[in-house]
């Protein structure tokens, strides 16, 4: 709807108009006489009062019509505004012109108010021709004569006496009222109605903003209330002032008609809600809570119903009855939290009374029955002004209320503290002690790493020395045991990482079915050397095809760790067997060995964090962390199974651990695990030199062909310029990194396959990957089994298109 009043000032309005509308009546002779016209040299000149009407019932009367019409035409009242409410029939406004100078006259003829739909204006000449104008809100702006939230037509008017034919069509509420203005003085009238529209909106902004803060602040849903009452009446006013019209939609007239309904329709919503909270009805005035949510799903039922099938003229009828009824019943919600002693209706009562009384003076001076004049037109503005600003003290006064609450409630709780001292002291000691003891573990735990670790490192290092001293002449056994040295402070920084990650909650356990062949030929392939180097039958016995449910890496940790301590232990001519027994739901894994065994009490530690395992006679204390072993219990656990371990000092031990079986089956099958069947090229992107020397190296010995990339832009580049079956994309890499160079890369066309190369866990880069999707995962530093494990998955024959990415 398009008014130029706030929501309670606009609803006041039209009751006003509807007042007056029954003493409005077309048989009311012209106080004009016919030889008299309005003299057109003034400055400014208000029609209204010159104006004689006549009413167009169907809207199809001409203006040669109007001019030869034969019945008295009825009279203006004298009024600068002529108000006729709602009506769908045209009027004719016949106004006589004298221009007593010997030349033409330029004047702007200009409306009030802007919401009027179809405005023809017809000028007749002394010499009896026609000139025809049109303008109205359905028009684009741009037929405007000048740039103006005001429908305007300029016109020229010759000397001598001329009649002026204004015909006005509206679906809204018929209120006209127009004026002739010399330009000058015109624009010197609407820099100081600019003005006030400037401070009007500086004060509701202003509040606005204050009371955005506190909702920033506080987080309240009575501040975010009040800043879109604020904001709605804004744009509520602003639309039908015909500001957002000139400004923002100029060439949108059809959206410009519906936005004035739809923002007044928001605004009262906003400005019930508002009030339903600031009057905390639903905890103060359970009845007057119910009604006001009725009225308020009656508000967004209306507002949807009448939009989608009664049209516009619905749809504004609709808006304005709702705000009549609105602001009366506000006023209501506030006078019974009064009596109820509700301190907050002591502001919301007096402001919502300033807005009612403002729209109330404004609809008394449009229909005539008060002096109009500028003061008493804007009084609905003042109203709402003071209504915003009583309202924003208002809230501030609750900000206070509620620190002093938050002060009692803080003193009460401090109180309860006092009072429960005693027993959270209690507790918190006993909680104390227990954290003690958890961190005496880990102390303890931290300390054994470090004394395992100071041990091979500082070994590394005298060997090292050795190397250099002896140039030439070092021996086969400085070089084994340098190579067996390495492999310890490998295989233990390899599990205190995997322990690490595992604690920390990035290592997801994702079960699927497992063919076990698969994973004994892993194993098989993968021990074979170290068994036939040191003198041990190795063997892995399977009956027939079995399949369990698990995470396959975490499978092939268990299996590894539980069979390289059984070799670690057994000496040469000794025999370790991997067996699997069948029971009803799961399969038993059985790591026999041959080695040395062990007592009760060592049995005792094998699985524990909190105590390092005892050293086995004749092994010369190489028994280590027992950190795999933990390993193993934990994801054998994560898989739903169990873990144990038999043992006999001088006769071997047996190391067991349950999987469930799988109910389906998947064509899986990997064949010889760690053999790829022909060589290929791959790519190695990373900036660190140690690394790429080191997997080149690898990969070489392995008869791969090797390329480097010493960052991304050089990785996207290679990839553009050739093909290569594999690249390993360091993920860490300064200027582009890994991620940004696989996403060019796939981009780019490249088939190449491409594995994430990277200290970071999987479920890190799988936080950093977005549209890309990896091959695989290989962690640094690089392990030589894990990346023959991964080329084996990638390239093997039986596997080629059956890989799954990251």
């Amino acid at each position: 709807m398009k008014c130029r009043v706030s929501s309670t000032r606009l609803c006041t309005i039209l009751l006003g108009l509807l007042f007056v509308c029954g003493s409005i009546g077309l048989s009311a002779q012209t106080i004009i006489p016919a030889d008299v016209g309005v003299n057109v040299a003034s400055a400014v000149v208000q029609l209204g009062p010159w104006s004689r009407l006549i009413k167009d019932p169907d809207g199809k009367m001409t203006a040669e019509q109007v001019l030869a019409h034969p019945a008295p035409i009825a009279g203006a009242r004298g009024k600068t505004l002529t108000s006729f409410f709602f009506t769908d029939a045209a009027y004719w406004f016949v106004i006589p012109l004298v221009n007593p100078k010997p030349q033409a006259l330029n004047r702007l003829l200009v409306f009030e108010p802007t919401w009027l739909d179809d405005v023809a204006v017809t000028l007749a000449e002394p010499d009896g021709s026609l000139r025809v104008y049109h303008g109205g809100d359905r028009l684009d702006f741009t037929q405007r004569s000048i740039s103006h939230a005001k429908i305007n037509v300029e016109l020229t008017l010759p000397p001598g006496n001329s009649q002026l034919l204004v015909r006005v069509k509206t679906r809204d509420p018929f209120v006209v009222g127009m004026g002739l203005w010399e330009r000058s003085a015109f624009f010197k009238a609407d820099s100081a109605e600019a003005m006030y529209i400037g401070l009007i909106y500086g004060v509701l902004g202003a509040m606005l903003l204050y009371n955005l803060v506190l909702f920033l602040s506080v987080r309240e849903t009575v501040y975010a209330a009040y800043v879109a009452y604020v904001f709605f009446f804004i744009l509520m006013h602003a639309t039908y002032n015909g500001h957002m019209y000139h400004l923002f939609w100029p060439h949108s007239p059809v959206w410009g008609n519906w936005a004035h309904s739809i923002f007044i329709y928001l605004f009262i919503s906003a400005g019930l809600y508002f009030a339903i909270n600031f009057l905390e009805l639903r905890t103060k005035l359970l009845r007057a809570y119910r009604w006001a949510v009725g009225m308020l799903l009656a508000f967004i039922a209306s507002f949807i119903l009448t939009a989608l099938f009664g049209g516009y003229h619905l749809h504004v009828t609709s808006a304005i009855i709702w705000i009549i009824i609105y602001a009366p019943f506000s006023l209501l919600l506030g006078v019974l939290s009064l009596v109820a002693g509700n301190r907050a209706a002591r502001y919301f009562l007096p402001a919502t009374a300033a807005g009612f009384l403002g729209s109330a003076i404004t609809a008394l001076a449009v229909s005539g029955l008060i002096p109009f004049s500028s003061l008493t037109y804007r009084a609905a503005d003042i109203g709402m002004v003071i209504d915003a600003i009583l309202l924003s003290i208002a809230l501030a006064d609750r900000l206070k209320l509620a620190r002093a609450d938050t002060e009692r409630a803080r003193a009460e709780l401090l109180e309860t503290t006092r009072l429960h001292a005693q027993q959270l002291e209690e507790e918190v000691s006993q909680r104390t002690l227990e954290l003690r003891e958890a961190n005496a573990t880990k102390d303890k735990f931290f300390s054994i790493i470090a004394h395992d670790l100071r041990g091979p490192i500082g070994s590394l290092a005298l060997f090292y020395n050795d190397i250099v001293q002896s140039t030439r002449d070092f021996t086969d056994e400085i070089l084994m045991l340098t190579r067996m040295t390495t492999n310890t402070t490998s295989n233990l920084l390899e599990q205190l990482l995997t322990w690490a990650r595992s604690q920390r909650g990035e290592i997801d356990c994702n079960p699927e079915p497992l063919d076990i062949s698969q994973l004994f030929s892993e194993m098989q392939a993968l021990f074979s050397a170290q068994a036939q180097a040191k003198g041990v039958q190795l063997k892995l016995k399977m009956d027939s095809p079995c399949w369990v449910y698990v995470d396959r890496a975490m499978a092939h940790t268990i299996l590894r760790n539980l069979i390289h301590n059984a070799l670690k232990y057994t000496s040469k001519g000794g025999l370790v067997q991997v067996s699997l027994v069948s029971e009803a739901d799961y399969f038993q894994f059985r790591i026999t060995d041959t080695g040395t065994g062990m007592d009760t009490e060592l049995m005792q530690t094998l699985f524990r964090l909190d105590e390092k395992p005892q050293p086995i006679p004749g092994t010369q204390n190489e028994l280590g962390t027992g950190l795999g072993l933990i390993l193993c219990s934990e994801f054998v656990k994560r898989n739903g199974g169990t873990i144990g371990a038999e043992s006999e000092t001088g006769k071997g031990s047996t190391f067991w651990f349950t999987l469930p079986k799988a109910k389906t089956q998947q064509n899986t099958n990997l064949g010889p695990a760690y053999k790829c069947h022909r060589p290929l090229r791959i790519l190695v992107a990373d900036d660190s030199p140690i690394s790429r020397e080191t997997s080149g190296k690898i990969l070489q010995d392995l008869g791969h062909t090797v390329s480097f990339a010493l960052d991304g832009e050089a990785a996207v580049q290679l990839a553009r310029e050739s093909d290569f079956d594999l690249i390993l994309m360091d993920i860490d890499m300064p200027t582009l990194n890994g991620i940004e160079a696989s996403r060019r890369i796939r981009a780019n066309g490249s088939s190449s396959r491409i594995v994430a190369w990277s200290s970071y866990s999987r479920k890190e880069i799988g936080q950093l990957v977005d549209d890309i999707q990896f091959d695989g995962y290989l962690d640094k530093p690089l392990d030589k089994d894990a990346l023959l494990s991964l080329l084996a998955h990638l390239f093997s024959d039986t596997l080629h298109s059956q890989h799954k990415p990251l």
